[in-house]
């Protein structure tokens, strides 16, 4: 479990002299991005009367998944439930919220990845992630809506997504296509 102040450890203060200087610097390095930045920031801000450090805030209401933590072991919800909780510290109530599933059926699906694999999920690849809210939708399967996912951001094939998710080819087609009916009823 990561250490509660474990965030803390990359933000720098600059209220000293040394750390205004490095401010500027960085500032002056990367003027032309952090313009860009601003200009597509500004309208979100104006739209709901925010400031960027609510946006921050948006952004970590939703954490990603590293792709790389799934394996043939593990059901895709258990994957998701026993990474947040054992590697980002989340209560079984923020990852119920997070997922839109009932607090209980979250502690049983945590219980029950443990007795199936009882060492913590290590994500090496952080290349593809995966939003969790977007399992929020519970019309859609925790798999398919993975599996659409992947398909409609990334652009990925079924049996790339085969390999990453450590699921059949013909697993991930009869999820995308089940998705696909689903989605078109909405």
């Amino acid at each position: 479990m990561p250490d509660k102040n474990s965030k803390n450890i990359s933000k720098v203060s600059f209220h000293n002299k040394d750390n205004a200087e490095l401010l500027k610097k960085i500032y002056d390095e990367n003027k032309e991005t952090l313009r860009k930045i601003k200009e597509l920031i500004e309208p979100i801000q104006k739209k709901y009367k925010i400031d960027f450090s609510d946006l921050i805030k948006i952004k970590e209401l939703s954490p990603e998944i590293p792709i790389s933590i799934f394996n043939k072991k593990l059901s895709s919800l258990e994957t998701i439930v026993k990474y947040l909780k054992e590697n980002l510290g989340l209560t079984y109530h923020d990852i119920a919220l997070l997922t839109g599933r009932d607090e209980r059926n979250i502690w049983h699906t945590y219980n029950e990845s443990l007795k199936k694999h009882n060492k913590r999920l290590e994500g090496n690849d952080p290349k593809i992630s995966i939003p969790v809210s977007i399992i929020k939708n519970t019309k859609l399967s925790v798999l398919e809506s993975i599996v659409w996912y992947l398909i409609k951001t990334n652009n990925l094939g079924y049996s790339e997504i085969s390999k990453l998710l450590c699921r059949d080819a013909k697993t991930v087609w009869t999820c995308y296509k089940r998705a696909l009916k689903k989605n078109d009823r909405k």
